[in-house]
């Protein structure tokens, strides 16, 4: 196996990748594969086990990295197996596909996601950056997927034993979006209703405003003057009016769904990953009004990711 090549398993390519999932055998990207298993035996989607293992920093010579090759790919062949070994005890074999590689992991992962109606990583792995819940592939497949991205949390250790379940959307766990009408967040409201319809869960919209807001966006959309701007019942009610129309348009797409709004004014980060404490899955956009051009992953989903305790779905 070269550097780069990809092997692939199992193949259901009529099917397309559907739910892809990077895995590598660490207790979150376990609990990733779990998360990802279930989603897709609740969409009757094949799942996509993926494993890339990139030499680059080994310390192998380049004499001594050919060698090693075929003992690269055996271990990347067992990983994978373990994984489709897990996915067989709740999916037909013929749903699940495995995929393994030389090279960059995240590289590979971003470029099934062209294919895939989910791609779902850990928030840690056997790779992660020292001090850094999100590792670097995590980071860079949620700031580069082509499709929307699930990030499981996982725990502080690497003991794949009694981990616990990762929550998920159902009638108790609603599914909790955040909202400032920008075009990102109104796919992630888009986005979010439709796992909300899928898995019978109620969907709750959720405004956050800061208690000054400095864009002058707000100041031209509002038609105020800066005085308004730093009145937090002002703010509060804009808030509350966008909010409103956020539900009433999902309404009028999902009839039937249990929909509910909420407009708080806070850190809009660290109040989304707060109220996510009872949710089984907060979802947000990668970049809202306040994102910078060219910073792919916004400041607020950087922070939902970090600190909410249930998964994180990005849409971009």
């Amino acid at each position: 196996m070269s550097e780069n090549a990809t092997t692939t398993e199992t193949a259901n390519h009529h099917l397309g990748h559907g739910i892809v999932v990077g895995y590598d055998g660490s207790a979150a990207s376990v609990l990733a594969l779990d998360w990802a298993i279930e989603t897709a035996r609740e969409r009757g989607r094949p799942l996509t086990i993926v494993h890339g293992i990139s030499t680059t920093g080994t310390g192998f010579p380049a004499m001594d990295l050919a060698q090693a090759q075929p003992l690269f790919e055996r271990t990347a062949r067992e990983i994978v197996a373990d994984g489709a070994r897990r996915a067989e005890k709740v999916l037909e074999v013929n749903q699940i596909e495995t995929q393994y590689w030389l090279g960059s992991a995240a590289g590979q992962i971003i470029e099934a996601s062209r294919d895939a109606d989910l791609v779902v990583v850990g928030s840690r792995g056997r790779g992660r950056l020292l001090g850094g819940l999100l590792g670097s592939t995590s980071y860079a497949v949620t700031a580069h997927s082509h499709c929307p991205v699930v990030v499981v949390r996982g725990p502080a250790g690497e003991d794949v034993e009694d981990l616990p379940e990762p929550s998920r959307p159902d009638p108790e766990h609603p599914v909790l979006v955040g909202s400032d009408e920008s075009p990102g967040s109104q796919r992630a409201v888009d986005a979010a209703a439709e796992v909300a319809a899928q898995s019978g869960a109620r969907l709750t919209i959720v405004r956050v405003a800061e208690p000054v807001i400095p864009s002058t966006w707000t100041v031209i959309e509002a038609g105020a003057g800066g005085a308004a701007l730093e009145d937090p019942d002002t703010i509060l009610g804009w808030a509350r009016e966008g909010v409103e129309r956020e539900g009433e348009r999902v309404r009028r797409t999902h009839p039937s769904l249990d929909v509910t709004t909420e407009a708080v004014l806070g850190d809009p980060g660290s109040v989304l990953a707060g109220l996510g404490q009872d949710a089984g899955l907060v979802v947000v956009g990668s970049r809202g009004r306040g994102g910078f051009t060219g910073m792919l992953l916004g400041s607020v989903s950087h922070r939902v990711i970090h600190d909410a305790v249930c998964p994180v779905m990005v849409v971009r």
